[in-house]
């Protein structure tokens, strides 16, 4: 195997690990916007709030699933 080829190996795992690093975040902002407003949603008490809570997570989804493939 040459330099060039194990460089370019390299720089194509270093690329997959920050794309997987990138969608597990956004994964991760999807999940604490439903857990914390769950726990708001309860303490709030108003419907409102769980109606909010689903819509911007859905924003949120949308949000990463588009951009994901825009940077491709």
């Amino acid at each position: 195997m040459s330099v060039d080829t194990m460089q370019r190996h390299q720089d194509e795992r270093a690329d997959l690990r920050a794309a997987n690093r990138r969608t597990g975040f956004g994964l991760l902002a999807i999940v604490l916007v439903f857990f914390f407003g769950f726990f708001a949603s309860r303490l709030i008490g108003n419907p409102d709030v769980s109606i909010a809570v689903v819509g911007s997570a859905v924003l949120l989804y949308l949000g990463v699933s588009i951009g994901r493939h825009l940077r491709r």
